[in-house]
This record gives structure tokens, C-alpha cells and sequence, in this order.
């Protein structure tokens, strides 16, 4: 019961994250009594509950079974295996040299980031960033799976000592 409540615990805390973070973003765009905030602050944790149970589900418990599989569970295995999950999908899908070539170009609020396909020092820096990011994210989902999971020995009975651990 305790692991089923980490994996729930490792798709609530980003999703919690990434909703109120939309939420403040509603409020500084909008005026405070617009009563659609709520309805796309609904719809804005919907999808980020699935992202983020989708991360937790097709990464996360395949990782944790191979990790318990070789028996290399321990909190820096962990905290480092969500780090790469978070950060790993976003690297991929933003890779930015998949444009070498297109003669594409683009901007961040003034700064160029891409001349001709080619990534600028700030486009890498941008990338870089959202990298880190997101793997951030996996990184925290990790710290709540371990809190949770991890076997607490002052919640053991005192002739339980010897108990095999969770993980």
C-alpha cells in the first residue's frame, strides 16, 4: 500500500506544481473575478495530471522495477533516476539541431535564438534551461516517491528491527 501511495504521491506533487503555477499566471493576466480562471485552471490540471501520470506510469515504474530487479534502490539511484526521466523526454522532443538545414529562424523576446537551423548560445541556453526544468520536476517527484516508500525504522516495533525494507 505504501508503494501505491508513493506512485500517487510522484504524479500529485508535479501536477500541484505545474497548477498553481498556471493559476498564479491566470491571475496576472486576467482580472480576479473572471469565473473562466477556474474552468481553464480545471482543464490545465487535467492535462497536467495525465503528462505527469504518464511520466510516473511509462517511466517511473519500469525504472523502479529494474532498479529492485539489480537491487540498486537507494535515495541518490532514485532522486537521480527521476532527475533523468524528467529531463530526458524534454531533451528529446526539443533537440534543438533537429532544424540544421530548414534555414528556420526564431526569436525569444528579442534574442535570437536559431539563424538558419542553427542554434545562437542563447538558443542552447534556452534549451539547457528547459532541460533542467523538467528534470527538476522528475527530480521532486522522486523525493516525494522516496519519503513515502522509503521504510521508516522509527515506525518499526522494537523486535522488528530486522524487518526486510520496503525497497
Amino acid at each position: 500500500m505504501r508503494l501505491v501511495l508513493a506512485f500517487i504521491s510522484a504524479i500529485a506533487l508535479p501536477t500541484m506544481i505545474m497548477t498553481l503555477w498556471y493559476l498564479y499566471g491566470q491571475f496576472q493576466t486576467f482580472e480576479a473575478d473572471d469565473p473562466y480562471i477556474w474552468v481553464r485552471t480545471k482543464g490545465a490540471l487535467n492535462l497536467f495530471a495525465i503528462v505527469s501520470g504518464g511520466f510516473v506510469l511509462l517511466l517511473g515504474l519500469p525504472t523502479y522495477l529494474l532498479m529492485r530487479l539489480f537491487k540498486k534502490i537507494n535515495f541518490r539511484s532514485t532522486l537521480t533516476a527521476g532527475f533523468v526521466l524528467g529531463a530526458i523526454p524534454m531533451a528529446i522532443i526539443t533537440w534543438p539541431l533537429q532544424y540544421i538545414g530548414t534555414k528556420s529562424s526564431s526569436t525569444v523576446n528579442g534574442v535570437q535564438t536559431m539563424i538558419d537551423g542553427v542554434p545562437t548560445l542563447a538558443g542552447w541556453y534556452e534549451y539547457f534551461e528547459g532541460v533542467v526544468f523538467f528534470g527538476l520536476f522528475g527530480f521532486g517527484a522522486a523525493l516525494v516517491f522516496w519519503l513515502v516508500a522509503a521504510p521508516n525504522k522509527y515506525s518499526q516495533q522494537d523486535g522488528a528491527k530486522d524487518a526486510p525494507p520496503l525497497l
